[in-house]
């Protein structure tokens, strides 16, 4: 049988998993520049030469070819995975000659060793810029940041896919298919609606007669009231109020009369051309009004008032139109901030501004929006180019607020809102990014949003490369509420648990009542509220391996069964447990709704998430006969999963890989598909023993996590693997290799710390360089 090389990130630097027998973070270097020809290579084609034969480099993964050190370099991709499968005992094959474990071990670590060392042979590696939209979450934070606003259209937007390290902000995926450009085009026209309010409409028309005898109500004039009589043919003569609704909503329409005679007189009303309603005068000679609520759309309406055949003469004295209702307080705010250059705003949203349809008061106001949804002061071009759009509205007699509304609209649906973009060099070297290339960098890095005026402005003064600029602005941004976004989407898709209760859904009749949507949006949030307590708190990343705090609510006390309770179900605060059953990633239950399926909970799912997601083990896909697990998803009384498990990895095709993942996966049955404890499954007490393959044995998660805590080199490696990835929002390649070294190096002085380790990613090379597209 021969190697497989993993299917996701095979090329990254081989990950001396936590059943290696020592640790590696400080390797020596080899023992002779032969030693790989004398001793290496020698003991490989011994154990690995007939699948992996150097003499048909077509067949298989022939990395016996590789006769030198340089050549093994070369390589790096094909070697750290044959590193990685011996030290897991993956490879070679369980029915095939086995090396000694010290051959084994010895063989691995020159691999790792040789690897590490000569990752920065060819120097530092910055990557090609990436142009990339935004995605879905960055593109709703975008919004509100913008606004003030919070708005739920966000969900409708096709999902994101997670690439390379596992982000959906990998530029890589982020393209922008037509029907998303149309739903952004539709969005848009809903924010700026929402964003500008339209002073509120409260005007009476009267009549003015027209040379051809028709009358139309004009606001506010001081016509004289209008006859309305029958004409000689048996038609009518009317007066027609024509005007743009701006807001949606329910209006009032108040129309006064006056009859000159004490016969009985009918006046038709018409909207849009449809008959709306009769008027009945009933014989009055007086002055009388008719009041009515009508709900109208935006854009034009059209009523007309004509008296029907009648003997009586009536006169239309004028039509009052009102908007019923109140505006939104929080829609007020968002106006009064987007015309804060140009006056301020009154009770009822009308503005304060002098000569409102100046260009001047428009420009002031476009010029700030564009500047922070663009991330960067706007060129004069630009600038005329967005009021030629207010001009048109203006030309229409429009309001000074819904001229503005097309220009803002441009501003959302161009590609400079929407896309991040770097300009490519033209250099063969790395060069630096610019000043405002940065700030988007950090901006949408730590806030997964947009740089704020503070930041655009450090960078427009060419300000934000210096270090100490640059690292205050770091603080800065992870002390401000919207770190808490970088904590989600970061914690969230690198543990997989933003799919819990979304994509990732139990039986929901059979684990109620205790399933609840408010369970499940809790469990997520425990994962966010930690991260963001470690960011706040400065704490070690290896706190995720093992806290003496747990940061839960109410809820979630009272479900894990934990004291004391805290008093809120929305404030989550640190418990103190001292390294109890809770006490790191293992005890979330988010973790274990995760890797468990619909009815049962599921060691092997649990023991590989713990290996690829926390330690960065490349786990071989099951061969093709590996079959199901026995008795299905309903046997849960007479075996345990356990029990059936064993029965199934009798299977010698299954065994060497479920002796690598199965011991976690059962130290975590203790935690049932909900995350709550149990020392029973059905009727059968729970076996949480296991024995690791490097010779550790444990009972229970307690246990469990102090052997992963021994092995924290391997996490800090991973950790940073995925923040870097999460950093660039790109695929990392076997060139970021030394960048991955120097920041584990950094991680590992500075105590773990997990702002140090954010400080070291952004000061780093290809946080702050892009590569030449000069060949």
């Amino acid at each position: 049988m021969a190697f497989r090389l993993p299917t996701r990130t095979w090329w990254l630097l081989p990950v001396m998993s936590l059943l290696a027998a020592t640790s590696v973070s400080s390797p020596p270097q080899p023992v002779s520049e032969t030693h790989f020809q004398d001793t290496i290579r020698p003991l490989l084609v011994k154990y690995c030469a007939e699948c992996h034969s150097d003499e048909d480099a077509s067949e298989g993964i022939a990395f016996l070819t590789d006769r030198t050190p340089q050549a093994v370099s070369e390589n790096r991709a094909i070697w750290s995975s044959v590193a990685e499968q011996l030290i897991n005992r993956t490879m070679p094959p369980a029915d095939e000659l086995q090396p000694k474990e010290e051959e084994r071990i010895e063989a691995a670590h020159w691999i790792d060793r040789h690897l590490r060392s000569t990752a920065c042979d060819l120097g530092p590696y910055a990557g090609a810029p990436v142009q990339r939209r935004l995605n879905r979450e960055q593109y709703e934070y975008a919004i509100e940041d913008l606004t003030g606003l919070e708005f739920d259209f966000v969900e409708s937007f096709p999902a994101d896919s997670g690439g390379g390290e596992g982000f959906n902000n990998n530029g890589e995926l982020l393209f922008l298919p037509p029907l998303l450009m149309e739903r952004y085009l539709e969005v848009a026209d809903q924010i700026v609606d929402r964003l500008v309010v339209v002073p509120t409409l409260d005007a009476t028309f009267r009549p003015r007669v027209s040379r051809d005898g028709s009358a139309r109500l004009v606001n506010q004039d001081s016509g004289m009231p209008f006859l309305l009589v029958p004409s000689s043919d048996d038609s009518v003569t009317e007066a027609s109020l024509q005007w743009v609704v701006y807001e949606a909503g329910d209006y009032s329409l108040k129309t006064r009369f006056r009859s000159r005679s004490s016969d009985a007189s009918r006046v038709r009303m018409d909207w849009n051309g449809k008959a709306l309603e009769t008027i009945e005068t009933q014989g009055k000679v007086s002055v009388f009004e008719d009041v009515r609520n009508i709900r109208l759309t935006k854009g034009a309406h059209r009523f007309s008032f004509a008296a029907e055949q009648t003997s009586a003469s009536i006169e239309l004295i004028d039509v009052t139109v009102k908007k019923l209702g109140t505006i939104d307080k929080e829609r007020l705010a968002a106006t009064k901030r987007l015309l804060h250059s140009v006056g301020d705003q009154t009770h009822d949203g009308s503005s304060e501004i002098a000569n409102k349809g100046s260009r001047d008061a428009a420009r002031a106001a476009l010029a700030d929006f564009g500047r922070r949804a663009w991330r960067r002061t706007l060129t004069e071009a630009e600038i005329e180019r967005l009021l030629a759009l207010f001009t048109r509205g203006s030309s229409r007699g429009e309001p000074f607020e819904q001229a503005l509304k097309l220009p803002l609209k441009a501003i959302l649906v161009s590609p400079k809102f929407l896309f991040i973009s770097e300009s490519a060099s033209a250099s063969e070297t790395d060069q630096p990014v610019s000043d405002l290339e940065l700030a988007s960098r950090l901006s949408f890095f730590l806030w997964n949003s947009l740089p704020d005026d503070q930041l655009i402005s450090s960078a427009e003064s060419n300000q934000l490369h210096r270090p100490r600029v640059l690292r205050e602005q770091v603080r800065r941004m992870l002390n401000d509420p919207r770190s808490s976004r970088f904590a989600r989407a970061f914690a969230g898709q690198w543990l997989g648990t933003e799919a819990v209760g979304r994509t990732k859904i139990p039986d929901t009749n059979f684990f109620r009542p205790p399933y609840s949507a408010e369970l499940v949006r809790d469990l997520r949030r425990q994962v966010t509220e930690t991260m963001t307590w470690m960011i706040r708190q400065d704490l070690p990343i290896t706190d995720w391996l093992g806290a003496e705090e747990t940061l839960l609510n109410k809820r979630l006390a009272e479900h894990y069964g934990m004291t004391p309770v805290p008093s809120s179900d929305e404030k989550f605060i640190p418990v103190a447990k001292s390294r109890s059953a809770r006490s790191s990633v293992l005890g979330m239950g988010a973790v274990h709704m995760l890797t468990s399926y619909s009815r049962r909970t599921s060691p092997v799912l649990r023991g590989g998430w713990v290996l690829e997601t926390l330690f960065g083990v490349h786990l071989p896909a099951p061969p093709p006969d590996a079959g199901d697990l026995p008795g299905g998803e309903n046997e849960n009384k007479k075996r345990t999963v356990r029990q059936r498990l064993e029965a199934h990895r009798e299977n010698p095709t299954c065994a060497a890989c479920h002796d690598l993942i199965d011991p976690i996966g059962f130290g975590l049955e203790n935690f049932d598909v909900l995350g709550r404890f149990r020392e029973k499954e059905g009727e059968n007490a729970i076996d949480t023993a296991g024995r690791m393959p490097s010779g550790e044995t444990f009972a229970g998660p307690d246990e469990l996590r102090e052997i992963l805590l021994d092995r924290k080199d391997d996490f800090r490696e991973q950790y940073c693997r995925k923040m870097l990835g999460f950093a660039l929002a790109r695929s990392l390649t076997d060139a970021d290799a030394c960048t991955i070294n120097r920041l584990t190096e950094q991680l590992s002085r500075s105590d773990d710390r997990t702002v140090a380790l954010i400080e070291s990613i952004v000061f780093s090379h290809p946080f702050l360089h892009r590569k030449g597209s000069k060949p």
